[in-house]
């Protein structure tokens, strides 16, 4: 008994001699840098940290398909622990999102880590002062939880990682348009209410080896971004390469060679999709920042990396809160300014080009490769040495308008299309429902040369089409929806409406049945309506004798040669192949609400 007490005295005596660092390790520091943390270890952590600091706190975001907790957490000095406590406070708030494919655990043990030296070393004050830290530690849960050493095969360490998409098999980072996940619709919820103004996405790269420890991808393109992609262009990215030299911390621009054993011809950055969250954020008056820890450094470096590459950029956006504030509430403006009562034509850039005949010279720094056939595969494929290899390049991040169209003053969506609706209230985007039937002349599109993908992608079949305007005069039953332009939102709702736009909802597949036939003709009634069509329509008549001289399949198809006249015929369906969702373009008139 008197050596069970001298043991439990001698325990509380050495951890009274723990100092804070020893005290406060993450599983990960515990690990040697092994092993990254657990689910329950990581929310346990956090909590812990919750407990002991009046400056930080832990909420739920939500729960994931398997209901598991997908917690948050809010490091304030000032105690802003809610959205509107935070829009007062003029303090930028800047989320760091952490496994959004759990696979790719890096960032998570670097934000530990960033977490405790903000509340219990207290080593970045001004960081503290100046900002509000958003933290989600795991975006993915039901991933993170079906972790095993065999998970990520291009991948050095950690010992057992996560799995890269939900419980039901969706990849929450193609998800951010369309919002099929339940916790990308929770996350957006969020998002929406806190309205960060920057927003860090922590990742570990696939593919190519080379010498970076970080490669990065922000948006820096004002024709897409406007003045926020402008600052980080001018001011914050230029700070952050040049600190991280200084520092030694190597980095690189996250962008596709063009030859991958060839550097030197050029890597290919540009505009991406806003279905990827560092786009999805730009498009949302947020800097989007995209971190990519290198699959093929070891996990201490790879986590050390994320963490100095976040302290560097966290430094300075709080040394320079005030200019990252007005640069955002100018691109808030900027947005709001698309489809605002009084102008009436707002050119709206919504497609884009990477141009590779010209591009910013750099130094590639990479490895020596060589070719080897593979005895199983039987063909060749790149091997690569621990030979440095630095190289003359090119980085081709120019961009040129591909597609640019006139912003409306709205939208128009048929009462019976209420799971578009349902979409658009994900996004946190407002609408007003019709209280009288409206018909008048409406802008709308004709979706042609209509392609489904062979397999679908992320649970969705998308489908390719050539889009053609036309002007149309409709009626719109009451219940049917505006959605107006002329807020913050607009250019996040046209990329959600504009059949232009890559990651419009129909292109997603949302409105397939648009595109499907549902009525069809018999030969014996078609023939006799055809040739009275052609009795009494000289012009359409030389139209179908044309087409059978020049048209070999079309003449030797009777189905063809009836579908003809059946097309334009009144019995054809106007509807198919028109998208429902119009484009309002004069001002509207308030009665309609009434």
């Amino acid at each position: 008994m008197r050596n069970d007490i001298f043991f439990l005295v001698l325990l509380l005596f050495l951890s009274s001699c723990q100092t804070p660092q020893q005290e406060w390790q993450t599983p990960y520091e515990r690990s040697a840098g092994l092993e990254t943390a657990s689910l329950q270890e990581t929310y346990a952590y956090f909590e812990r940290l919750a407990d002991v600091s009046p400056y930080a706190t832990v909420m739920t975001l939500g729960n994931s398909a398997e209901n598991r907790e997908i917690q948050t957490v809010i490091i304030s000095r000032d105690g802003h622990f809610t959205p509107g406590q935070a829009k007062k406070s003029d303090k930028p708030v800047v989320l760091l999102n952490c496994c959004i494919h759990p696979g790719e655990s890096a960032g998570k043990d670097a934000v530990m880590m960033l977490a405790r030296e903000l509340i219990i070393s207290r080593a970045y004050p001004q960081i503290l002062d100046s900002l509000i830290i958003a933290i989600i530690p795991i975006m993915n849960p039901d991933g993170h939880a079906r972790s095993s050493p065999y998970n990520r095969i291009n991948q050095k360490g950690p010992k057992s990682a996560g799995w890269r998409v939900t419980a039901d098999r969706l990849n929450l980072n193609r998800d951010f348009m369309k919002a099929d996940a339940v916790e990308m619709r929770a996350f957006l919820h969020w998002y929406n209410e806190w309205q960060p103004h920057v927003f860090y996405d922590l990742h570990t790269t696939n593919g190519q080896d080379f010498q970076y420890v970080i490669t990065y991808k922000v948006d820096t393109h004002p024709l897409y971004g406007g003045p926020l992609s402008r600052w980080v262009k001018e001011r914050f990215l230029p700070y952050v390469l040049r600190q991280s030299d200084e520092e030694g911390l190597l980095i690189g621009p996250y962008a596709g060679p063009l030859d991958p054993l060839h550097p030197e011809k050029g890597l290919v950055g540009g505009v991406w999709r806003p279905m990827l969250s560092n786009y999805y954020a730009t498009l949302c008056n947020s800097i989007g920042f995209l971190v990519e820890a290198h699959s093929l450094k070891s996990y201490e470096e790879r986590v050390q990396g994320t963490y100095d590459l976040l302290r560097i950029g966290l430094n300075y956006l709080a040394e320079h809160s005030g200019q990252l504030i007005q640069a955002v509430e100018q691109t808030r403006m900027w947005s709001a300014g698309f489809g605002a009562a009084g102008e009436d034509s707002n050119v709206f850039n919504i497609e884009f080009d990477t141009r590779t005949d010209t591009g910013d010279t750099i130094i590639f720094r990479g490895y020596e490769t060589e070719t080897v056939k593979g005895d199983v595969s039987g063909r060749t494929y790149i091997q690569y040495s621990d030979r440095k290899r630095d190289v003359n390049s090119v980085l081709f991040d120019d961009i040129r308008v591909k597609t640019a169209i006139t912003a409306p003053r709205g939208y128009l969506i048929p009462v019976g299309w209420k799971d578009i609706v349902d979409r658009l209230d994900f996004h946190g985007i407002s609408y007003r429902k019709l209280k009288i039937p409206v018909r008048d002349a409406f802008e709308c599109y004709r979706l042609d040369d209509v392609k489904f993908a062979g397999r679908s992608y992320e649970g969705r079949q998308r489908v390719s089409y050539t889009v053609k305007p036309f002007t149309d005069s409709l009626t719109f039953r009451a219940g049917s929806f505006y959605i107006p332009l002329g807020d913050e939102k607009s250019r996040l709702i046209m990329h959600l409406l504009e059949p232009y736009a890559p990651d419009a909802l129909v292109h997603w597949g949302f409105m397939n049945t648009i595109f499907e036939q549902k009525e069809y003709f018999e030969t014996y009634a078609m023939e006799p309506i055809a040739q009275k069509i052609m009795q009494d329509d000289a012009q359409l008549r030389s139209r179908f004798e044309q087409k059978l001289e020049t048209d070999q399949e079309f003449a030797e198809s009777a189905r063809q040669r009836l579908y003809f006249f059946y097309r334009n015929s009144p019995y054809y369906d106007r509807k198919l192949d028109v998208y429902p969702v119009v484009r309002v373009t004069r001002r509207i008139d308030e009665s309609w609400f009434e």
